[in-house]
């Protein structure tokens, strides 16, 4: 093999072990740089699922805002029209309304009151004012503010949650990306390949099989860059769902720091989740409903008092008035209630100190996870370290294989066989990639990241 081969050859199989994107970008036209914070941005603007979840809020505010409305007087309308199937007969005996010195028994005689069978219509209208239940409503208008915190909590949670599989399916783009040019990159080495072991074999200096296994591996190579393209194609979509946009919207990812400033302490981790996992929020939230309600059951001893004004008409009714109004105070209280009282009392005492664990349970449980991502970052990071190591030893390795090659040092399937050492080494390589940039994602997430 002339020299001028030898260089070509390894000017492709360089770029393959550095993971060079020169060979693609100098075929095809980039497509549209997406950086992590504008999917991050994109995410929190369109996505549908979050959309959904905002809603949620505004239901919750609403809510409110007709809890306030129980502060005024209630007013409540009846009205009954209808028709008499039978007439309406009333008798006064004599001296029914009393009997006296000046005129004698009243009426004087029997008296006989008829309504015929017609139309009848009777209306009435009440308004409450309440009074000593204007505490009770303070408290319930002050649990449902805390109600529209927790959905907004909630809110936080679902969204904290979009991140990260924004994150997660970013970084397997990246990856994807990377496995993408690397495998481009081996194809075109095969074919170089191929075309000297053509040549060599029309002069005889190599077997047929060797250059059946070139081709082999070739058509091998073709159909795994197959499966990487439609993988990252999957992927994209996925990408392009979660942001709110069309899935078949073409896009690019860039490279992002490998580190993170938060790695450099666990217990500074440790502060920044439990001040933003809003899972500590919520239970907190939490915690104060069921003191509200334990104070909205103690004020169940207190009668309700409430003013209230009355005002009924009757129409084509002959014995009653046409119209009756009143003013006066309503009274409504349960004296005796078995301890039914105390015994819901107690109920809401116990529910607060349920409130209270699940802070402190919560509060452990993000610790935690924030500790078990955070050694598992570690590993992957070092695992990642001793794959890429392992890579450049076994690239290293093929380099002098493919200058010994050159030089008819060594046979084509001693060539061949640690081309497969590499192939494997940069499989571990991946799969230690992928596994760090997974690793990543679950720590930002446990740190309460948006």
């Amino acid at each position: 093999m002339s020299r001028t081969a030898s260089a070509r050859i390894l000017s492709v199989l360089l770029p393959l072990m550095m993971l060079s994107a020169s060979i693609v970008r100098g075929q095809e036209e980039p497509a549209k740089l997406l950086t992590l914070d504008e999917a991050v941005s994109l995410a929190r603007s369109h996505n549908r699922e979050l959309k959904q979840a905002g809603l949620e809020i505004h239901k919750q505010k609403e809510a409110l805002s007709e809890a306030k409305t129980q502060f005024y007087p209630r007013f409540d309308t009846y009205l009954l029209a209808s028709e008499l199937l039978n007439p309406l007969d009333f008798t006064i005996s004599a001296g029914t309304l009393g009997t006296f010195p000046a005129t004698g028994p009243i009426p004087a005689q029997q008296s006989q009151i008829h309504t015929p069978a017609r139309p009848v219509a009777i209306t009435s209208v009440t308004a409450t004012q309440p009074l000593t239940q204007l505490f009770r409503i303070d408290l319930s208008i002050k649990e449902q503010k805390l109600g529209a915190e927790l959905s907004q909590q909630s809110y936080f949670e679902r969204k904290q949650g979009l991140v990260n599989e924004v994150r997660r399916t970013y970084y397997a783009i990246l990856q994807s990306q990377g496995e993408l040019e690397s495998q481009r990159a081996l194809l075109a080495y095969l074919e170089e390949l191929q075309k000297l072991t053509g040549r060599r074999l029309q002069q005889e200096a190599v077997l047929k099989a060797d250059s059946l296994r070139i081709t082999a591996q070739r058509t091998k190579s073709l159909y795994q860059l197959t499966v990487i393209e439609d993988a990252l194609a999957d992927r994209k979509e996925i990408l392009n769902r979660l942001l709110g946009r069309e899935l078949q919207t073409e896009f690019s990812v860039e490279m992002v720091p490998a580190s993170l400033p938060e790695e450099l302490s666990l217990q500074g981790a440790r502060k920044i989740a439990t001040e933003k996992r809003p899972e500590i929020k919520t239970e907190t939230i939490k915690r104060e409903q069921a003191t509200l309600e334990t104070k909205i059951e103690k004020t169940r001893y207190i009668p309700d008092i409430s003013i209230q004004a009355n005002y009924a008409a009757s129409s084509n009714i002959s014995f009653l008035p046409q119209s009756v109004g009143a003013v006066g105070v309503l009274l409504t209280w349960q004296p005796w209630d078995w301890g039914q009282k105390r015994h819901n009392v107690a109920q809401k005492v116990d529910a607060e100190r349920q409130a209270q664990l699940s802070i402190e349970s919560a509060r452990e449980q993000v610790v935690q996870e924030v500790d078990s991502t955070f050694r598992r970052l570690r590993e992957a990071r070092g695992l990642l370290t001793a794959a890429q190591a392992a890579r450049d030893a076994e690239a290293e390795k093929l380099r002098n294989e493919m200058d010994a090659y050159s030089h008819q040092a060594i046979v084509l399937s001693d060539l061949l066989q640690q081309q497969s050492s590499v192939a494997n080494a940069e499989d571990q390589y991946r799969q230690g990639l992928l596994a760090f940039w997974r690793a990543r994602a679950d720590f930002e997430r446990a740190l309460g990241e948006e």
